[in-house]
């Protein structure tokens, strides 16, 4: 008997490990250890209420103050955080951004909150970050389409779902592709009541979490999801789009380029995004400078956070 219950208790830090450490999703636990995905989520709840995930206390995160300051007297943000310290390793800055944006989000987490979330890798680590809890006042709503075509759990609506469950919260999933053939199709999508009803409850979110997308080469989600060819991002780029918030293209301006790609995205749209209180916007790294400057003039998002060597770049684009 002692042993079963040893036993039981091993694979319960083993499906945790895998959940929480390892960030796979509840459909790929039950397919690798041949169970329901109900039987893992009853195996997350038990290991939550027997105290067999193991929370990690983490260190402070240094971050620039002096920058930090910069970046809200720039671009009139509400705050921004810049992780401090040169970082040649791209994943491993990742993961530290992903900690730092996490704490940040927790800290002002509270009961009837309603955050809407896109996709983005840094929004993945950031998900990784978050502490388990059972917040089942809180509702996370998807804000842009994605099924099917996804490559990566950090590209598609499984954003959506892994940070409801990191929450213990209520998830509205879009249910809709994110690119649609063309604009009489995205208007006849947007007519569906689930739809209709999502996107609704989206735009009455009070925190937003957005990853600040890149057209360049390797770095463009669209491309690396297969929503786009290569040939198609090169016709994005020659019209100026240097980055994207919630699939929506803009320039280095900062202005929403009307483009063919922009009227069949089905998800929130670019005016309705800035229309939510707090929306926070997650990426880092020199390469992503051209389009957090841009979202930044633009005012797609009014809380960044990001790194020292994006956001030196950024401001020197400013100056």
């Amino acid at each position: 008997m002692q042993r079963r219950r040893e036993d039981h208790l091993a694979f319960l830090a083993r499906v945790a490990e895998m959940y929480f450490e390892e960030g796979r999703t509840q459909a790929a636990i039950a397919q690798e250890l041949g169970i329901s995905r109900s039987g893992v989520s009853r195996l997350l709840s038990e290991a939550r209420r027997r105290g067999v995930v193991e929370i990690v206390i983490h260190h402070p995160l240094p971050t620039d103050g002096a920058l930090e300051a910069a970046l809200i007297q720039r671009f009139g943000l509400k705050e921004a955080r810049v992780l401090a310290g040169d970082e040649d390793d791209y994943p491993r800055m990742l993961r530290r951004l992903g900690q730092l944006a996490a704490r940040y989000f927790e800290d002002r987490l509270h009961d009837g909150m309603v955050v809407g979330i896109s996709w983005g890798s840094a929004l993945y680590e950031m998900i990784r970050a978050i502490r388990p809890r059972s917040a089942s006042h809180v509702e996370v709503v998807q804000l842009i389409g994605a099924t099917g075509a996804e490559a990566t759990p950090e590209s598609g609506p499984i954003l959506a779902q892994l940070l409801a469950q990191r929450l213990g919260a209520k998830s509205y999933q879009l249910h809709a592709p994110l690119i649609v053939a063309s604009e009489a199709a995205r208007r006849a999508l947007l007519a569906d009541r689930h739809i209709q009803a999502t996107l609704e409850r989206a735009r009455r979110a009070d925190v937003a979490l957005v990853g600040i997308g890149t057209t360049r080469d390797g770095y463009y989600s669209l491309v690396r999801a297969g929503y786009l060819s290569e040939a198609e991002a090169a016709e994005i780029r020659k019209s100026g789009a240097v980055g994207d918030v919630c699939a929506q293209h803009y320039g280095l301006d900062g202005r929403w380029l009307d483009i063919p790609l922009n009227h069949r995205v089905i998800g929130l749209d670019h005016e309705s995004l800035k229309r939510i209180d707090t929306v926070i916007g997650v990426a880092g790294g020199a390469v992503k400078a051209q389009a957090i400057y841009g979202a930044l003039k633009g005012g797609y998002v009014n809380v960044l956070i990001t790194d020292e060597a994006a956001a030196r770049r950024v401001l020197a684009m400013e100056a």
